[in-house]
C-alpha cells in the first residue's frame, strides 16, 4: 500500500533530476512571450494570417518533444548528452546545465512583463484600430444582371454618407473603401490597411419591384460578426434600409446619435425610384470624384442628373451634383463659358431653395465660388457650414483643407489635408495636397511621409514619384537619391513618361548631354515637368554652349504660349507647372528681348498675386526671379529669391547650392549669404 507514493516520490524526483521541469518552465515562458508578439504585432505588420497560426501550432506540438528530449538528454556546457541512469549508491548530480538558475530567472521576468503588458498595457482592439471606426466595403451585386452594379455601389455610398453623418463615428472615405471592390483580400488585412476597427460589407439583390439586401458588421481584427440583417422588402423601402443599417450600426458600435443626426439619417432624397435611378447612374460615371474624370463622363452625368430633376423637381441631391458638375465642366475647361457657369448657379439655387440645411448643398456652393471665382472665403464659409453637419465626410474636410491652401493658412491646410488622408487613407489627391502643403512648409519628413503615401497608394501613377524626388532636392540637394527615385518608377510606369522630369535631374548634375539624350531617346512624355518641352530642351542648349539650337527651341516655345494667351487659358493653372505668362517670359529671356521678359514674368505675378494665391503665387514669383537672373538682373533676381525663402514656398537653399539657373548670381554677396543661410 506504501508502494505508490514512494514509487510517485521516486518518480517526480528523477524528474527534477533529468531537469524535465526547468525546460518546460522555460519552454513554457519563451513560448508565451513568442505568442503576446504574435498577438500584438502581425496583426499591424503585412504578414499573411497563416504564418502565425502555422508558429503556434508548431510551438505547442513542440512542448511534448521538448519534454521528453529533456527526459533523455541533459545539454551541458560539454554538449548534448544522454542522461545517465545513477544507482542508488551514485551521488545525484547531474552535468553542469547550460540553462542556470539566473538565466531562467531572466525568461522568467520577460513572460511576467509579457502577461502584464498583455493584460494592462495593450489597447483594445478599436483603440489600436481606430476606435469607433468603420469602413463600409462596396456591397457585391447578387442580381441577376451584372448592370445593376451601379445600383449596388450607389446603397454602397449611400450607406457611408449616413455613416459619416454621425460625428461620434471614424468612417473611411469612398476612394479608399471602392479600391476593395472584388477583392479576395482577408477582412482583417483590410481592417489593418483601412486603420479601423470594424467593417461593414454586405450583398445587394435586385429583381423588378423587390430588393434583398444583407449586411454584416465584423470585427476588424477577430473577423466575428457584431451584428448582421437580411432585407427583403420592396424597392420603395430602400431608404427605410439604409437608414436602418446605419442607426443599428451605431447602436452595434454604442456610437453617441443626436436627434438631429438621427433625423438627417433619416431623411429621404426623393420619393420618385426613377429619378434616384438616374442619380445613381450619375454617380457611378463621375466616380463619385469632385476632381477628376474625364470631360465625356461629367456630360454623360449632367444628361443623368438633368434627367433625375425633371422627374423629381425636389430632389435636392441630384440639383446639387448637377451644379457641381456644371461647375467642374467650366473650371477644367470643357466648357470654360460663362453659361456653362451659370447652369451651375441655377441648379445650386433650386438646391437652396429646397433644403438650405442640407450639408451637401454648401459643399457644392463652396466647390462653385472656388472653381467659379476663386473666392476663397466664401467657398469656406460654406465647406465649414457643410461639415458642421458631416463632421467626418473626408471630401468636405479635404476640400477644406484645399482651399485654406492658396488663403496661406498652411498649418490648418496641412491639419485638415492630413486629416482627410487619415479618413480616406487610399485617397491620391489627399496625400497629394497633404504633400504640397508640408514641402511649401519645408517640414520635410511630413512632406516625405505622404510623398512615400502617393507611391504606395498610387504606384503605377507616373505622378506619385517626383514628390518623393522633390523632397530629398529640396530638403539636402541630393541628386543621386532624386536620380534613385526615378529609377525605380522606370521598373513600374516605363521609359518615356517621366523623360521631362529625369532630364531635369541630369540638368541638376549638370550632365546636359544625358539630359538631352533622355529627351531624345524617349520623347518628353507627359508627366510632371518644371517647364514645357521647348523651354527644357532650350536651356539644355544654352547649357551646352549651343547658342543655335537654343535659340530656336526658345522661338518655339514663344510661338506656343503666345498661342496659349492669345486663347485666355492663362487663368487655368495645374499647381505644378509654371504659367503661359511666366514661361512666354522665360522664352523671351532666352531670346535676349529683356523688356518683353521682364513684362511677362510680371504679368503672371499680376494676374496670381500672394494676396490672392499664397501658393501658386509663389510659382510665379520663382519663375520671375528665373527670368531676371537669365537676363543678369542679379539684385532684381535675388530681391524675389529673398521673398521667397521668408516664406512657405516650393523654394531651399539645398536647390539654389546646386542648379545652374542661378549660376550667373554665384558671385553676387547677397545670393552667397543666402545660400550660406542668411534667410530662414
Amino acid at each position: 500500500m506504501n508502494d505508490a507514493p514512494s514509487r510517485l516520490s521516486a518518480f517526480l524526483a528523477e524528474l527534477r533530476r533529468r531537469r524535465v521541469f526547468r525546460v518546460a518552465a522555460v519552454y513554457a515562458c519563451v513560448a508565451f512571450i513568442i505568442f503576446q508578439i504574435i498577438d500584438a504585432t502581425f496583426d499591424y505588420l503585412p504578414i499573411p494570417g497563416w504564418v502565425g497560426t502555422t508558429l503556434i501550432v508548431v510551438l505547442l506540438l513542440g512542448f511534448p518533444i521538448a519534454v521528453g528530449l529533456a527526459w533523455a538528454f541533459d545539454l551541458t556546457a560539454e554538449g548534448l548528452v544522454r542522461t545517465r541512469e545513477i544507482k542508488s549508491d551514485q551521488p545525484k548530480k547531474p552535468p553542469r546545465p547550460v540553462i542556470g538558475n539566473k538565466t531562467l530567472a531572466v525568461i522568467a521576468v520577460l513572460a511576467v512583463i509579457a502577461a502584464a503588458w498583455s493584460w494592462w498595457g495593450r489597447p483594445g482592439p478599436e483603440a489600436a484600430l481606430g476606435g469607433k471606426s468603420i469602413a463600409v466595403l462596396p456591397f457585391i451585386n447578387m442580381s441577376a444582371d451584372p448592370e445593376q452594379e451601379y445600383f449596388c455601389d450607389g446603397i454602397t455610398d449611400d450607406i457611408l454618407t449616413h455613416l459619416s453623418k454621425i460625428g461620434d463615428l471614424k468612417v473611411i472615405g469612398r476612394t479608399s473603401v471602392m479600391q476593395y471592390k472584388n477583392t479576395t483580400k482577408r477582412l482583417r488585412d483590410i481592417g489593418r490597411e483601412l486603420g479601423v476597427a470594424t467593417l461593414l460589407e454586405g450583398s445587394v439583390r435586385r429583381a423588378d419591384s423587390r430588393v434583398r439586401i444583407t449586411s454584416q458588421l465584423v470585427d476588424a481584427k477577430t473577423e466575428e460578426h457584431l451584428w448582421a440583417e437580411t432585407y427583403d422588402r420592396d424597392l420603395t423601402d430602400i431608404f427605410a434600409i439604409q437608414s436602418d443599417v446605419a442607426q443599428k450600426i451605431a447602436a452595434a458600435l454604442k456610437a453617441t446619435l443626436t436627434p438631429e443626426e438621427e433625423q438627417r439619417i433619416e431623411d429621404r432624397p426623393t420619393d420618385n425610384l426613377e429619378a434616384y435611378e438616374y442619380y445613381l447612374r450619375g454617380n457611378a460615371l463621375t466616380k463619385y470624384s469632385y476632381l477628376g474624370g474625364g470631360s465625356q463622363s461629367r456630360l454623360d452625368a449632367i444628361e443623368m442628373y438633368t434627367k433625375a430633376v425633371e422627374l423629381d423637381p425636389t430632389f435636392t441631391l441630384a440639383y446639387v451634383a448637377l451644379s457641381i458638375w456644371h461647375a467642374h465642366t467650366y473650371y477644367y475647361y470643357t466648357d470654360h463659358t460663362p453659361e456653362r457657369l451659370a447652369m451651375a448657379k441655377s441648379a445650386l439655387d433650386r438646391a437652396m431653395a429646397l433644403d438650405p440645411d442640407q450639408p451637401a448643398v454648401h459643399q457644392a456652393y463652396g466647390l462653385y465660388y472656388y472653381w467659379g471665382f476663386r473666392d476663397y472665403e466664401t467657398a469656406l464659409e460654406h465647406f465649414n457650414l457643410a461639415l458642421q453637419n458631416q463632421p467626418n465626410n473626408s471630401d468636405i474636410i479635404f476640400c477644406i483643407g484645399y482651399v485654406q491652401l492658396p488663403m496661406g493658412k498652411w498649418e490648418t491646410a496641412a491639419a485638415n489635408l492630413s486629416k482627410a488622408a487619415e479618413l480616406d487613407p487610399r485617397s491620391y489627391l489627399s496625400s497629394a495636397y497633404a504633400y504640397l502643403t508640408y514641402l511649401n512648409m519645408r517640414n520635410w519628413a511630413e512632406a516625405e511621409r505622404f510623398a512615400d503615401r502617393c507611391i504606395f497608394i498610387a504606384p503605377e501613377n507616373d505622378g506619385s514619384y517626383p514628390p518623393k524626388a522633390e523632397v530629398y532636392l529640396l530638403s539636402k540637394g541630393d541628386i543621386e537619391k532624386a536620380r534613385g527615385v526615378y529609377q525605380e518608377a522606370l521598373e513600374t510606369v516605363g521609359p518615356g513618361i517621366l523623360a521631362g522630369v529625369r532630364s531635369y535631374i541630369e540638368i541638376l548634375a549638370r550632365n546636359y548631354q544625358k539630359a538631352l539624350d533622355i529627351i531624345e531617346d524617349e520623347g518628353f512624355g507627359y508627366g510632371y515637368t518644371l517647364f514645357g518641352r521647348y523651354v527644357t530642351k532650350a536651356i539644355i542648349y544654352s547649357y551646352m554652349g549651343r547658342p543655335e539650337q537654343a535659340a530656336a527651341y526658345f522661338d518655339s516655345a514663344r510661338v506656343h504660349y503666345e498661342e496659349l494667351i492669345k486663347n485666355n487659358l492663362d487663368d487655368y493653372l495645374v499647381p505644378q507647372y509654371t504659367t503661359p505668362h511666366g514661361n512666354l517670359g522665360i522664352a523671351y529671356a532666352g531670346l535676349g528681348r529683356r523688356e518683353e521678359a521682364i513684362r511677362e514674368g510680371k504679368r503672371a505675378v499680376e494676374i496670381r498675386p500672394l494676396s490672392k494665391d499664397a501658393y501658386s503665387g509663389t510659382q510665379r514669383i520663382l519663375t520671375l526671379a528665373r527670368i531676371y537672373a537669365m537676363l543678369g538682373e542679379q539684385d532684381a533676381a535675388i530681391d524675389q529669391l529673398e521673398v521667397l525663402l521668408s516664406i512657405p514656398s516650393e523654394l531651399s537653399v539645398p536647390l539654389l547650392k546646386i542648379d545652374p539657373l542661378w549660376d550667373p548670381l554665384r558671385e553676387h554677396p547677397r545670393f552667397q549669404a543666402l545660400v550660406a543661410g542668411g534667410l530662414p
